[in-house]
């Protein structure tokens, strides 16, 4: 799902904050009252400290600031309080990851479904639909299905999965480590893929891209470079959404090859 920040103002701060009780914050959050929710359990958990339910309110506070709003600046010190005061608090690995990936910037949900087409023709002459069509705690399986035209070309599968904070691409039984968190400009990492030796590059961060599927913002740019290969590619990733743009770079030049043509999520 894609997401926009939610900026909270400070009378619903107040709100939130008068006489905030977990049942209250819970029963917001059942209403889809997402906001709120989150101020609701928050402020309980900062006026409650030793109450039984403080560890689980700031969980929920960081889950629903990350995960249905993606305010990424609000969640983040709520987990690092959890962390600091309450020690014995064991959270799910799942849920952990979840939050503290913010932003997200390969969504791998139920339900979710990619259209890329080529550059030149926006789709015409080549188009690429990625669809996930299994989905656990740990990961995703993807399916890619490649046409030129109208004819169907070929289909494949993909295992797309969390390590620590590393998202791995698994294909052929080999993983190669594709984003490694938190991506920011100038952080670099080696893997293995189909093509050998792999090295990778945040180029940019905090990036406005403009395709067919539309303008995105805060996208990240990645370089993708094979040992011995005079060329490379990059691409680009918006957060809640993935990946946009595939680009062929090299010494002086970068053309676009594939982009975002639409971008659903199923219900």
């Amino acid at each position: 799902m894609r997401f926009k920040p939610v900026i909270l103002s400070f009378s619903l701060f107040l709100l939130a904050g008068c006489g905030a009780r977990y049942d209250d914050a819970a029963l917001l959050e059942e209403q889809g009252r997402y906001a709120l929710a989150a101020e609701k359990y928050k402020a309980f958990a900062l006026a409650n400290p030793k109450a039984p339910e403080a560890a689980k309110a700031l969980q929920a506070a960081a889950d629903i600031f990350a995960v249905r709003l993606g305010v990424c600046r609000e969640s983040k010190p709520l987990l690092e309080r959890l962390a600091r005061e309450y020690p014995a608090y064991r959270m799910p690995e799942d849920v952990f990851r979840r939050i503290f990936v913010c932003p997200d910037y390969f969504p791998a949900g139920p339900g979710l479904k990619w259209t890329y087409g080529d550059s030149e023709t926006l789709g015409r002459n080549a188009r690429t639909e990625v669809e996930v069509v299994d989905h656990t705690s740990r990961g995703a399986v993807l399916k890619t299905t490649f046409y030129a035209g109208t004819s169907l070309v070929s289909r494949q599968k993909k295992t797309y999965r969390f390590s620590s904070l590393n998202f791995l691409e698994n294909q052929g039984g080999r993983d190669t480590l594709t984003l490694a968190y938190p991506l920011e400009a100038g952080k670099a990492w080696t893997s293995a893929g189909p093509e050998g030796r792999l090295t990778f590059k945040v180029e940019g961060a905090g990036l406005k891209v403009k395709v067919k599927a539309g303008e995105f913002s805060d996208c990240v740019k990645i370089s993708r470079r094979a040992a011995g290969i005079p060329s490379w590619l990059y691409e680009y990733y918006a957060p809640w959404t993935g990946k946009i743009l595939t680009s062929i770079g090299g010494p002086g030049y970068e053309n676009r090859v594939t982009e975002l043509l639409s971008y659903e999520e199923k219900k």
